[in-house]
């Protein structure tokens, strides 16, 4: 049992939320850290809400089995459980998305999407020097800068989704 690790962690992620509320103060317009929906858009929310919850239901039943089954993947048990809650974020953005109620009414879309190219270089820091390092893969196993990668592919996977929504409005609005 690694006490301080998890404590270590504990911490960082009170720093995190630390940052990520400031973060929110400065990309919404009216410089709170919640961002305020219609009512509309607080019902279709709920739907991919639900969504997300039961992809990370599934997905940790999955993980579930093949741990039942003793089946071991080259990844560290921990990462195994971010990627349901990165699967869990992006069901919930990309149902958002298409469904327009990804931006709020206070967000400001532009400093939201610096906000994600800044979290994007600031995730592949650590992954591009430990590959360069040699300790991106430890005893056989994706070591813990695979969550940096997680996370860029969830970020892509945002942005990708927000460009083909925009196309896809945007062709739209031409045909009318």
């Amino acid at each position: 049992m690694n006490l301080s690790a998890s404590f270590g962690v504990a911490i960082g992620m009170l720093v995190g939320l630390v940052i990520v509320v400031i973060c929110l103060k400065l990309v919404n317009r009216n410089h709170r850290a919640k961002t305020e929906y219609d009512e509309r858009q607080v019902i279709i929310r709920g739907r991919g809400y639900r969504y997300a919850f039961y992809s990370i239901v599934i997905y940790e039943c999955c993980m579930l089995i093949l741990g039942i089954g003793e089946i071991t993947l080259p990844i560290k048990e921990y990462m195994l459980h971010f990627g349901g809650i990165c699967l869990g974020c992006v069901v919930l953005a990309c149902y958002s998305i298409w469904n327009d109620v990804y931006w709020g009414l206070n967000n400001s879309p532009k400093r939201y999407i610096v906000l994600f190219a800044a979290t994007a270089v600031l995730n592949a820091i650590p992954v591009i020097g430990s590959v360069k390092g040699g300790t991106f893969i430890e005893n056989g196993k994706f070591g813990t800068p695979f969550i940096n990668v997680m996370v860029l592919v969830m970020l892509l996977i945002l942005a990708v989704t927000l460009l083909v929504k925009y196309i896809a409005d945007h062709r739209r609005g031409e045909e009318d």
